[in-house]
């Protein structure tokens, strides 16, 4: 189960719903969005707010997310979350109360509160797993009726610690992304067959599923290197700005690749040598797999900033002000290779690529389907 908010929980969730039948082949699995459940001002609001906020008011959005992990002002912002969600999200309560599922995994906290309420008035006693796909544990997704917490990384155990959970219900597993992101491909053939130069530096801008953030100008800047360059850019679901890309990398002497929403990104990731991007959990994530640095330029406040601390804190990329400082940097790395193959070494250390059958077998190994804690 996940909420529709961002990519990235949605992604998680098939990632994981892709492999349950590897791991569970008698199981009837289903894959939901909390928000189809949910009533229409709700569903529509919900990551629309979001959204809004990200994109005009990052301040107030990152204001607000460092509240609300205050131990005391989260419990003041639960009582008013339960009744808000009690009254927008009965459908999804009767959906849960009509399955009674065996077991819960969640990649976002919202479905945990709903499912930890019914659990407390002993409606269900599905096993609860949820899977943080930030590398920060926000107060929100803790709750009494989860049974099994999957962080990316042993670092965060601490802090979950402090939060009152017990390291006995913590496995550092990593976020579950896509099992593409898993197999080792050619890099040479997917250059050949993407029609790309097989021996030119190759930077990838990626914008995110809904194509926002500095594009153009990070653009700019890549084409005044000196160095001829290979430059993919994803635009994601934004036309707008695919065209407005298009016209820009005219008439340049870098070789430029500009695209719309892809359903390749492993493969772009594998044959990039770096990447500047936002600093989104699951893409964080993909970038490690594939042994990617990164270089990450303006992430919102919170969880975005969280997960860049991280990144960069583990060496495994950079924290650039503006798009001026990432072409410096881009620079830079052309002079010393060295300093890319040592990110490099550390993103590798960092890439849980099988983080989705790892959680399910460890799962399985736990408590298998129907077991002592389970429904039937």
């Amino acid at each position: 189960m996940y909420t529709n908010s961002g990519a990235g929980h949605r992604r998680a969730a098939e990632a994981l719903y892709r492999m349950t039948g590897q791991v569970f082949p008698e199981a009837d699995v289903k894959i939901i969005d909390t928000l189809d459940y949910a009533t229409p001002v709700f569903r529509k609001t919900y990551p629309q707010t979001y959204l809004t906020m990200v994109n005009r008011v990052p301040w107030l959005w990152g204001l607000m997310y460092h509240l609300t992990d205050v131990r005391l002002v989260d419990r003041v912002s639960r009582y008013f979350r339960r009744i808000t969600n009690g009254y927008h999200c009965k459908s999804f309560e009767e959906l849960i109360l009509k399955e009674k599922p065996d077991l819960v995994l969640t990649t976002h906290f919202l479905p945990n509160e709903i499912i930890s309420n019914l659990k407390k008035k002993d409606h269900i006693r599905s096993v609860l797993v949820t899977c943080i796909t930030d590398y920060y544990p926000h107060a929100m997704w803790v709750d009494s009726g989860v049974d099994l917490y999957i962080t990316p990384d042993p670092l965060l155990t601490p802090y979950l610690n402090r939060l009152g959970v017990s390291s006995e219900k913590i496995r550092p597993f990593g976020i579950p992304i896509d099992p593409v992101f898993a197999k080792e491909l050619d890099r040479a053939d997917i250059r050949n067959r993407l029609g790309l130069l097989p021996d030119r530096f190759t930077v990838l801008i990626a914008s995110g599923g809904f194509g926002v953030g500095p594009v153009e100008e990070m653009v700019d800047e890549v084409l005044k290197i000196g160095q001829p360059c290979q430059l993919l850019v994803v635009c994601g679901n934004n036309p707008q700005l695919q065209a407005a890309v298009s016209r820009r990398v005219e008439g340049t002497a870098h070789h430029v690749r500009v695209y719309g929403f892809v359903d390749n990104m492993h493969e772009l990731m594998e044959v990039a040598d770096i990447m500047i991007t936002k600093s989104g959990g699951l893409t964080t994530t993909e970038a490690m797999a594939k042994h990617l640095p990164m270089i990450v330029l303006y992430p919102i406040p919170g969880q975005e900033l969280s997960n860049c601390r991280f990144v960069v804190g583990q060496g495994a990329g950079w924290q650039v002000k503006n798009p001026q400082e990432a072409r410096e940097h881009i620079e830079t790395l052309l002079e010393q290779p060295e300093q890319l193959r040592t990110v490099k070494e550390n993103a590798k250390r960092l890439g849980r690529p099988e983080a989705a059958r790892d959680i399910l077998e460890y799962i399985h190994e736990r408590w298998g389907i129907g077991g002592k804690h389970g429904a039937k």
